[in-house]
């Protein structure tokens, strides 16, 4: 249990040095998550208990529920101390340097908690998705993503040969609107109004709205210049992370011209110990889709059939370099099928 209440908190720490020193040390985090964490990954053997040896408890959870009050923590000092500082630019900076404690702990928590059955745990979650306004998510990731992954109708699926720009154009879009399109469908199940608090797609946008607003009022424009490069880093973060799951895998036709049920090869596994320290095992993805409702100290980290070459920060990097990321990885995708899409 320590370790996944240790990494967090050094990543906490690394970005409140923005906010207690100067915004100028709003590089810390970067500098934790993008090179120190997978130096530790590269020293350390990669995760392999067998899985009679896994263990849950109360403890596991009080570290995901701790996550919380960190970001609120951060997020409210870091806005005022950005509404304080004289540069638009230093505002900004220390928006994104605690919207990668965010991306990089905060909505990995928030992905664990809406997945748990509790209302409290995910309140928190859903919480923790509306400082980043991203509260559609939740519908989303439950109804589409799991139902839909590894298929060319997912947003969060990335297809083969697609760069990681194009991906998020089209994630963050589509993802909007098949959120609405579920939550639509659901509320008609139940023969209530569309347009009513009942509506949660409604109801995140006014809570959301209210965020902006309130911002604005008391932080004024180098508040809404924080609010805005918190919001974007750590979605940025959430959905290259998406893009480097199930990038490639697809789920194929049967003979009966039905799509193929989900299998643990249609995910890409991190087995990295820090990686998954700072994510909650994040990376232990395909068995998560196998059992989404499955706590996250349970999740089998026994060798999967696919499994990145590197941590989660060094293919985020690679990622980003669409050239080597096809290099990398196109090789590594067995039967390959480029769709007609």
């Amino acid at each position: 249990m320590i370790p996944y209440l240790l990494f967090p908190l050094l990543i906490f720490f690394s970005a409140s040095l923005g906010v207690i020193i100067s915004p100028l040390w709003g590089s810390a985090p970067f500098v934790l998550i993008l090179v120190i964490i997978p130096i530790i990954d590269s020293l350390l053997p990669k995760m392999q208990n067998p899985e009679k040896n896994l263990k849950n408890g109360v403890t596991f959870d009080l570290t995901l529920i701790l996550v919380f009050p960190f970001i609120v923590m951060l997020f409210f000092s870091g806005m005022w101390v950005a509404s304080e500082t004289n540069s638009m630019l230093g505002a900004g900076f220390l928006g994104a340097s605690i919207g990668m404690a965010t991306g990089s702990v905060g909505l990995p928590a928030a992905h664990e908690l809406i997945h748990r059955t509790g209302k409290i745990f995910q309140s928190i979650g859903l919480l923790t998705l509306l400082f980043c306004f991203y509260g559609h998510f939740r519908i989303e990731h439950i109804h589409g993503h799991h139902s839909k992954v590894a298929t060319v109708s997912d947003p969060a699926t990335a297809r083969l040969g697609e760069n990681v720009y194009i991906f998020l154009i089209r994630c963050v879009t589509k993802g909007w609107w098949s959120a609405w399109k579920i939550e639509k469908r659901l509320i008609e199940r139940k023969e209530q109004p569309l347009f009513s608090y009942k509506n949660r797609m409604i109801l995140y946008f006014f809570l959301q709205l209210i965020l902006l607003i309130s911002t604005w009022f008391f932080c004024d424009v180098k508040g809404l210049i924080f609010l805005t490069t918190h919001t974007v880093v750590a979605i940025l973060l959430l959905e290259i992370v998406e893009y480097i799951q199930h990038y490639g895998l697809q789920r194929l036709k049967t003979d009966q011209a039905e799509i193929e049920p989900y299998n643990k090869k249609h995910a890409w596994d991190c087995r990295h110990c820090a990686t998954n320290w700072s994510t909650f095992n994040l990376g232990l993805h395909s068995d998560h889709h196998s059992k989404p409702g499955k706590r996250f100290p349970l999740l089998s980290n026994q060798a999967p059939q696919n499994e990145m070459p590197f941590s989660y920060p060094i293919m985020i990097l690679l990622a980003l370099v669409p050239p080597i990321w096809f290099k990398i990885m196109n090789h590594r995708i067995k039967n390959k099928i480029i769709p007609s899409y």
